[in-house]
């Protein structure tokens, strides 16, 4: 049987192997497993709400949305029934967020950690429950969930009073969301990915606006840009495994030469060689952006690191360039998520099919489908789409999917009529948890994993 362990307020059933701890009015548990060294662990706070309303967990989740955006990417934010909340609301919050702690050495491992955190109000307390996992071991409805989903109020006589006041400032509400749910919705639209590093690319020979480049998020070295034509020449060069001597004369060797890959005696650099071994031994994979300013984001995946090289258009100059530096392997869904724009919105709950001819008409002149009839499919197909895949090492589409501004993503997905195209939003299998699992799937097959 597992022990319950019980704080100020409230009370949450643990693993009978987990260690326990009570300090400073919290109470923690952490598991006898551990995966690169991490365990996972549960923490419980408790806090005063001396006036709850109708909103106070909308406000208290806002709160958290904002201490915990500034160093993890939130994925999800969901609204649960729950009979055990007070009266005028009965639901709880649950929060999603990802995180890779940087690692000292640019090929060390590095562990990409899921943060789950329940709020639930009772009376005039509040609890924040939050379980921290490594993602590679986490799984829907497995153990960690099933410790949120325990967390209950204590009986009225067995409760006492929070040591701390929960402060709260104004909310900020989603108004769709709220007349659709008739309840209390936090605005999630400004919950931005937190910049990890300035990764402006270094360029030595341009005299154009540093600015004007786009940069690729969470890199943990410097982010190096050569013209496209350059970099092809030094992929070939790599795969070849020749050197780079008698292209030391041309203009492609001195771009090399100033980007630091080669030397001026034709000799590859320690950073040639690095990035010379992932574009031979690694696994691609690649992210492609269409839309108004496509880009092309492609991975070479060599065991716990990755070389990530963005390609663009200059719009200063108008010439193809490519941005290049290194990520640990586990980063790779959250510089997916950076690049793309992400940011949690409601569930919706939607399917229908749209022909190739509506699609484009969506994309090229955002005219919506006539399909969309029901009121989430509506608001979805309102916004403006950008279309996105990631592709596989054999350049075939692992997921495809339209993301919006405001209203989330949506997967695409071919149907057997060839003409024919279904748009799909569930909350039972949201839209980053397919695209973590496909890009940790195969960034672990070009791992070796």
């Amino acid at each position: 049987m597992n022990p319950t362990l019980t704080g100020t307020c409230f009370a949450f059933d643990v693993p009978a192997t987990w260690t326990v701890e009570t300090k400073d009015g919290m109470v923690t548990a952490t598991s006898d497993e551990s995966v690169a060294g991490f365990s996972p662990d549960v923490v419980l706070r408790e806090w005063q709400v001396k006036r709850p309303t109708r909103s106070s967990l909308a406000r208290a989740s806002w709160a958290n949305l904002r201490e915990i955006s500034r160093e993890k990417t939130v994925l999800h934010v969901e609204a649960i029934p729950d009979g055990k909340a007070n009266s005028d609301i009965r639901e709880r919050r649950r929060l999603r967020a990802f995180s890779a702690p940087d690692v000292a050495g640019g090929d060390a491992e590095s562990l990409g950690l899921l943060t789950i955190r329940d709020l639930l109000v009772t009376g005039k307390a509040l609890a924040e429950l939050t379980v921290t996992v490594p993602w590679r071991t986490w799984r829907r409805g497995g153990v960690h969930e099933t410790i949120l989903d325990s967390l209950q109020p204590l009986p009225r006589k067995e409760s006492g009073i929070p040591r701390e006041a929960l402060t709260a400032d104004a909310l900020l509400c989603d108004e769709w969301a709220e007349r659709r749910d008739d309840a209390p919705r936090e605005n999630l639209e400004i919950l931005e990915p937190p910049g990890l590093r300035p990764v402006i690319p270094h360029s030595p020979w341009r005299t154009e606006p540093a600015d004007i480049t786009p940069a690729i998020p969470c890199l943990s070295t410097e982010v190096v840009e050569l013209p496209e034509k350059a970099f092809k020449a030094f992929d070939s060069l790599a795969l070849l495994g020749r050197s780079a001597k008698n292209a030391m004369l041309t203009y492609t060797g001195w771009k090399l030469a100033r980007a630091g890959l080669v030397g001026w005696d034709g000799v590859v650099t320690e950073l040639g060689a690095r990035v010379a071994r992932h574009l031979r031994n690694g696994r691609r994979m690649t992210l492609q952006v269409k839309g108004s300013s496509p880009r092309l984001l492609t991975f070479w995946i060599d065991g716990p690191s990755a070389l990530a090289v963005l390609s663009f258009i200059c719009p200063y100059t108008t010439s193809d360039r490519s941005a290049f530096g290194f990520c640990p392997t586990e980063w790779i869904p959250r510089v997916l998520l950076e690049l793309i724009g992400f940011h949690p919105a409601w569930d919706m709950r939607f399917r229908y099919t749209v022909t190739r001819h509506e699609l484009l008409a969506k994309l090229l002149a955002d005219i919506p489908p006539g399909a969309t009839t029901w009121r989430d499919a509506v608001a979805f197909s309102a916004q403006r789409w950008v279309p996105m895949s990631l592709l596989g090492p054999d350049g075939e589409p692992a997921l495809t999917w339209a993301i919006t501004p405001h209203r989330g993503a949506a997967i695409l997905r071919n149907r057997a009529d060839a003409n024919e195209i279904s748009v799909t939003s569930n909350p039972r299998r949201p839209f980053w948890e397919l695209l973590m699992e496909a890009s940790m799937r195969l960034a672990q097959e070009g791992s070796g994993s």
